[in-house]
Parts: structure tokens; C-alpha cells; sequence
């Protein structure tokens, strides 16, 4: 009798874990256009950091080829124009910035 309790226990528990489990979603991190205009405004007041950089434009984008378009542009600029770990607040060149500011323009025309 207590083998059959504990066996009846044991696949209660695994049946309410695999449901819990089954609930639970992996989080994930997908960067969109607002983030995008967000970040390329605040590299141009000077206000982001390497990570902020990183973080938006390090990753390739699977859910929007616009976007991807956009991202490959600005690591285009960032190859060509980045200043890297100066006592500037800037994380580009005037001239990697002015190219910067025509892609948020083009970014901010997109209808995403």
C-alpha cells in the first residue's frame, strides 16, 4: 500500500512539474526599430556607451531583414568611423556621426 502511495506521489509530482515546465517560456532578447532609433540618437548626443552599441547592433536580426539592412549599415559606419575608447563622450568620428544621422533618418522613415 505505502509503494503504491508513493509511486501515486511521484508521478503527481512529475505531472505538476512537467506542467510547470512546460509554462515556463525562455526569455529572450529581440531588438526592434524603436530601439534601434533610440540608440543611434543617443550616440549622436553622445549619451551611449560601447555596450548600448553592442547590445542593439551586435546581434544579427532574423525577424525583420529592414532592420538587418539597417544594422549592417551601421556596423559598416562603426568599421570605418568608430574612435574607440577616447576621453570623448562620442563613440564615432563627425564623420561617422553625420552617416549615423542619415540612417536614423532612413530608420525612422521605415514602416515597421
Amino acid at each position: 500500500m505505502t509503494v503504491a502511495l508513493t509511486l501515486l506521489f511521484s508521478v503527481l509530482i512529475l505531472f505538476v512539474l512537467f506542467l510547470v515546465l512546460s509554462k515556463i517560456k525562455t526569455p529572450y532578447y529581440r531588438v526592434d526599430q524603436q530601439q534601434m532609433i533610440h540608440v543611434l540618437e543617443m550616440v549622436l548626443t553622445g549619451q551611449a556607451t560601447d555596450n548600448n552599441w553592442q547590445m542593439t547592433f551586435g546581434m544579427i536580426i532574423r525577424h525583420s531583414p529592414e532592420l538587418e539592412i539597417v544594422r549592417q549599415q551601421c556596423l559598416d559606419i562603426e568599421e570605418s568611423h568608430s574612435i574607440g575608447n577616447q576621453m570623448s563622450p562620442y563613440l564615432f568620428s563627425e564623420q561617422g556621426l553625420a552617416q549615423l544621422s542619415d540612417v536614423l533618418v532612413e530608420l525612422k522613415a521605415l514602416n515597421q
